[in-house]
């Protein structure tokens, strides 16, 4: 599964591909108003995992390291702390965070990190994916 996230011109997009056995199985993308590149990015793999069904076991793609670095790193230590961070310093996209949690729950899902624009087939679907929903008239 391979997930991306976007922002040009006020307008965010994410963008998820599902591959089995190397064959795209499933695609789906879409766009929001007044948001963040980072959020983008964190709705993609929401948006991925809550099409995948409960039980399954999942390697998850995205170039965000933030997203990665937060799922592999911070997310057992802020759920540790009751959701919070030292000096009562926000947790960017909590909901978001907490929902990837609880989703993650329910599935098995290995977060891995890939260098965006470097030829990855599957993550530059996901940018050209992007792309579309960004350019789609609402």
């Amino acid at each position: 599964m391979y997930t991306d996230g976007s922002l040009k011109r006020g307008i965010g997009a994410w963008a998820f591909v599902v591959v089995e056995d190397g064959v795209v199985i499933h695609e789906a993308s879409g766009r929001v108003r007044r948001t963040d590149s980072n959020r983008m990015e964190f709705h993609a793999a929401v948006e991925a995992l809550r099409w995948l069904p409960v039980s399954s076991e999942v390697m998850l793609y995205s170039d965000s390291r933030i997203l990665i670095e937060t799922l592999n790193q911070w997310r057992p230590v802020w759920k540790a702390s009751g959701w919070t961070r030292p000096r009562d310093r926000e947790i960017p996209h909590l909901d978001l965070l907490r929902e990837l949690d609880a989703l993650s729950e329910s599935r098995s899902v290995t977060w891995k990190w890939v260098r965006a624009h470097s030829g990855i087939e599957h993550n530059e679907r996901c940018d050209q994916l992007c792309i579309q929903a960004r350019s789609i008239r609402r």
